[in-house]
């Protein structure tokens, strides 16, 4: 990963499966790391391998001019940070906050951070442990761009992928939302329903995984499609009307019940084709849609 010649001291503030993979990954960059959790337990293998152990959130601040934290959701960041002895020792220092939360929890930790004298980068990450210090490791920042680079080769070694969404606090926490959250976890649970009717059927689920990553060419393309006819306003097209996508899962309703399989996941998705068919888009293609989902534009500021 990133050159460590000049790696600096950071703590870690939260080591559950993330937050330990954070700190193994700063560690091997040579980082001098320190780390805080509030079951102490936590802190024992990593101390094993060469991080200070801190006995307080205080305590690990005090070491570091800049603090890793990854806790369970920003309620939980907020009651360790916003304690009038903890804010006084952050004045001057960054945070570099990893905690899952809404655009409003950044901005508002955002504004807070501000309000104290702590620079503050909000970021969001979409990987798993084990991808965390390897290329595979993808992580979102949003806040100063100055503060994003004059961090970078630390956040090099925390993700191959350290990518910077815009000085808007909030952006990493839609993205992370709309990529991971959404579309991520979407096409998961699409996949494990499809293992669920193959299994229902005898299907060799290797044979199912393996035509389902063959798609990939058809699931870019679509992808494509759709962000070029939401640009333009204009879902016409000649490849696929909604009338024939509804058909077609109306179809795989029918034998999932027929199989015994759950079906109310098609029938979710066959609800909201109809939806939009029943806006007059039944001769449009599949990205129309995005017109059943997106905020009305009488409602925008």
């Amino acid at each position: 990963m990133a050159d460590t010649v000049t790696a600096q001291a950071i703590s870690v503030i939260g080591l559950g499966a993330m937050g330990a993979a954070l700190a193994k990954a700063l560690l091997a960059a040579n980082h001098r790391v320190t780390v805080w959790n509030r079951t102490a337990s936590k802190s024992v293998a990593l101390g094993e391998v060469g991080a200070q152990v801190a006995h307080s959130a205080a305590e690990a601040i005090d070491a570091s001019q800049v603090v890793v934290v990854c806790v369970l959701d920003y309620g939980a960041s907020d009651s360790l940070l916003r304690t009038p002895d903890v804010a006084t020792r952050l004045k001057g220092k960054t945070i570099i906050q990893l905690t899952t939360g809404t655009p409003e929890d950044a901005r508002d930790a955002s504004e807070w951070a501000r309000e104290h004298g702590v620079a503050y980068l909000d970021g969001t990450i979409g990987c798993y442990p084990k991808d965390i210090g390897t290329p595979d490791g993808s992580i979102l920042y949003a806040g100063s761009r100055s503060t994003f680079e004059a961090l970078q080769p630390t956040l090099s070694n925390l993700s191959g992928h350290a990518l910077f969404v815009g000085e808007r606090f909030g952006n990493a926490a839609i993205l992370d939302g709309a990529v991971v959250g959404s579309f991520s976890l979407g096409a998961a649970l699409g996949f494990l329903y499809g293992a669920a009717v193959c299994d229902a059927e005898g299907i060799s689920l290797d044979t199912y995984l393996s035509l389902a990553l063959a798609r990939r060419p058809f699931v870019e393309d679509t992808l494509q499609t759709c962000v070029q006819m939401i640009k333009k306003g204009n879902y016409s097209g000649s490849q696929a009307t909604l009338d024939s996508w509804a058909a077609g899962i109306g179809q795989l309703v029918a034998f999932s019940q027929e199989s015994g399989t759950d079906s109310s996941y098609p029938q979710e998705v066959l609800a909201r084709l109809q939806q939009a068919v029943a806006k007059g888009h039944g001769q449009h293609e599949l990205a129309a849609v995005f017109e059943c989902f997106r905020k009305p534009l009488t409602n925008r500021s």
